[in-house]
């Protein structure tokens, strides 16, 4: 080839990159499906561009009426000035309160509401910023939830779990939260469960009960256990509901960040959903109180992508962090992840699991949306569902929780039995 030729084919390739480059954007009203792409191209993680690619998904772009950045509740703007100084993350990725020098008890708020990007701990503060929005900042919780596994050919199975969160007083206790769930369907998984007392600080030592109805018996479990182990058929694995590393063993994580650019995430809708407080003080959400229900594909006419997927949401172009997960721990089984979280709300968007070998094994996507109270008293940024692909065995499990026929969920509930927190509590609550 000549001289001239040769130059001719890179500039017709420089050109190509940049009419590429140009492409890979999109706009309220889109609709990105295996004809446009390359529109997202970048701007989600490469398992999601696949999906699209391939026919398995399809987006439909909106814009968010109202900033995340500033939707929170009073409690927690309260907060925000006193907490950006105050508290730091230790060698063992455990919170530090800066005026004691001694691991953090009893969190008002976002424990990191502005982390700094140039603080190489700063991947670390997202995860605890979630960490605490999950189990603290909503209060007690109760919840009824879903979750359905889905092949190629449509539902598999459905599975029915209560769930619990008590939040411990810290002046009476060492221990931060309590979790207590419990499957009631189908009938050969009934009363199967869980119960974990949670220290804040990765060193403290919790304790953590599991109950069967096989056993009879309660058997008392580590606190830390594996999170990269898959359950009763599911794609999850207790790791792959945030997009952080080890959730029970915070210390075994190594964090870094990548980076930050601009990505399309998925959302319920473009405004907030409305809650109302009812008369003992409390905040209902779920199918059963707002009547949402998230479809799945096998379930929604006219859907040719994959059945696994949630049909009713929209994606909205937002900013995200994008932070490198690794596990300290020889026997983890997953390699490298990669997380996605909204550098406005701290939300998990996506999570790309490799195998050890380094190899895309799973990826997810987590449906963030907007709560809110309707007298402005209230307001939270939720992850409410998500969806998790097996790359391997071409499997999906899909998690609408309590957004399905029977789902419930109320938060600050007044009065829940703290006795319901112990052995005795969860062995009778269990059966």
């Amino acid at each position: 080839m000549s001289i001239a030729a040769k130059g001719c084919v890179i500039a017709i390739a420089l050109l190509c990159s940049l009419l590429h480059t140009v492409q890979a954007d999109v706009q309220p009203g889109d609709v990105i499906d295996k004809s446009n792409f390359q529109k997202i191209d970048g701007m989600v993680p490469d398992y999601i561009l696949e999906w699209v690619k391939n026919g398995d998904l399809t987006m439909k772009i909106g814009k968010l009426t109202y900033d995340p950045k500033v939707f929170w509740s009073k409690e927690i703007l309260d907060t925000w000035k006193a907490n950006i100084q105050r508290y730091a993350v230790d060698d063992h990725n455990g919170i530090i309160d800066k005026t004691t020098g001694k691991p953090a008890h009893g969190i008002q708020g976002l424990p990191f509401p502005e982390p700094d990007p140039a603080d190489p701990k700063m991947p670390v503060m997202l995860m605890w910023n979630k960490l605490i929005i999950e189990n603290i900042i909503q209060g007690n919780l109760q919840e009824n939830q879903f979750w359905l596994s889905v092949t190629r050919r449509g539902l598999e199975k459905t599975v029915e779990m209560e769930n619990l969160i008590y939040v411990y007083d810290p002046a009476r206790s060492p221990y931060e939260w309590a979790n207590l769930s419990v499957f009631r369907q189908p009938f050969n998984m009934a009363g199967t469960g869980t119960l974990i007392n949670k220290a804040l600080y990765p060193l403290d030592k919790g304790i953590q009960y599991g109950y069967s109805p096989e056993l009879r018996r309660l058997k008392r479990l580590s606190d830390k256990m594996s999170g990269c182990d898959t359950h009763f058929g599911y794609d999850n694995a207790e790791d792959d509901s945030w997009v952080g590393g080890p959730k029970s063993a915070m210390e075994d994580g190594a964090y870094r960040l990548i980076g930050e650019r601009d990505a399309v995430v998925p959302y319920f809708s473009d405004s907030p959903i409305v809650v109302e407080w009812n008369q003992k003080g409390e905040l209902e959400f779920g199918h059963a109180k707002t009547g949402i229900r998230l479809n799945a594909g096998f379930e929604t006419q006219g859907w040719t992508g994959a059945p696994w997927h949630i049909t009713n949401i929209i994606w909205i172009k937002t900013r995200v962090y994008i932070i490198e997960i690794r596990s300290v721990d020889p026997n983890y089984a997953y390699g490298p992840c990669e997380g996605w979280i909204e550098k406005s709300c701290f939300s998990g968007a996506y999570k790309r699991v490799t195998d050890p070998n380094g190899k895309l094994w799973k990826g997810s996507y987590m449906l963030n949306q907007a709560f809110g109270s309707r007298d402005g008293r209230f307001g939270m940024m939720d992850n409410f569902s998500y969806v998790i692909v097996d790359m391997r065995r071409d499997h999906g499990s899909t998690f609408p929780f309590s957004y399905r026929e029977g789902g419930y969920k109320k938060i600050m509930v007044k009065h829940m039995n703290e006795k319901l927190f112990t052995p005795d509590g969860f062995l009778k609550y269990a059966r």
